[in-house]
């Protein structure tokens, strides 16, 4: 390739477009127009080493995918400002969902994805920490005593998933912004566990290892509260759904069996020789 051939215009693989040397994307075989780009799975990250038939594929799929949603009915949703789950469910048995953090979902085509695909589905929680100093008298930023401590968090859900060839993982925020608490004492301490804990137990909020009186920590802590409370009705609607997807197999019947017979006649001790009466005296057996 000469020096001067990057700057060519290039057709789009895909569409035929002609486009410029800063609207396409690199194939394994090809070259794929922006617009083409924006028609593939938001979970879809191997674009580089697609084939130009592979990404046909996808589209194509895509499209069917498009189609499903306008008959997916959503039964309930989970999540706040950030990534939302769309669930569908059928007698009350979560289906198939879809996830996604635009308002106008068909201008990105969510995927659809069904419960019994669903391998794993874990809640991670990232955090990272830094010191919280003042100025002392000679204008050094010195510690407090004890220390004080600004704690970011932020909440993903990640799903392993089967059956789907563009993608075998998705994984995305529940806030919008980062969570911010403050802590006095130990860094080693954490806040995490201890707020989880708390909200798990029905708390809702809990006070444990962070300044009640701290500003701003009573809102951070509600939205660290109610961001752990989806993240578990999301794992809970996994589960829901993974286990509605089950067959429901019937429990083999019993045997029946038949009430055990004397040896011998109760009223007048003759031997039980078979039969509803004793062939002796008549009684019933």
């Amino acid at each position: 390739m000469g020096l001067f051939d990057r700057f060519k215009k290039q057709d789009c693989e895909i569409c035929g477009k002609e486009v410029g040397m800063f609207g396409y994307k690199k194939l394994e075989d090809g070259e794929i127009c922006k617009d083409c780009v924006k028609l593939l799975s938001p979970w879809f990250e191997d674009r580089r080493h697609a084939t130009v038939a592979q990404i046909k594929e996808q589209i194509a799929y895509r499209e069917r995918n498009a189609k499903e949603l306008e008959n997916f009915t959503i039964s309930r949703q989970l999540g706040k400002d950030a990534y939302i789950m769309y669930i569908e469910e059928v007698n009350d048995i979560p289906t198939r969902f879809y996830v996604t953090n635009r308002s106008d979902y068909k201008a990105v085509n969510p995927d659809i994805i069904s419960f019994k695909d669903v391998v794993s589905c874990v809640t991670d929680v990232d955090e990272r920490h830094e010191e919280i100093k003042q100025r002392n008298s000679e204008g050094q930023m010195v510690s407090y005593r004890p220390p004080r401590y600004k704690h970011h968090y932020n909440f993903y859900i990640r799903m392993e998933i089967r059956n789907n060839p563009y993608f075998n993982e998705i994984k995305f925020r529940i806030n919008s912004s980062d969570i911010v608490l403050e802590t006095e004492g130990d860094v080693g301490g954490g806040i995490g566990s201890a707020v989880l804990a708390g909200v798990l137990q029905g708390a809702g909020i809990s006070t444990v290892g962070a300044q009640a009186n701290t500003p701003g920590n009573f809102s951070e802590k509600r939205r660290y509260a109610e961001c752990a409370m989806i993240c578990q009705k999301i794992e809970q609607a996994v589960e829901d759904g993974k286990r509605g997807a089950q067959p429901v197999v019937a429990a083999p019947a019993a045997p029946v069996q038949e009430a055990p017979r004397p040896k011998f006649c109760p009223n007048c001790g003759a031997p039980y020789e078979g039969g509803k009466f004793c062939q002796y005296c008549g009684s019933k057996l």
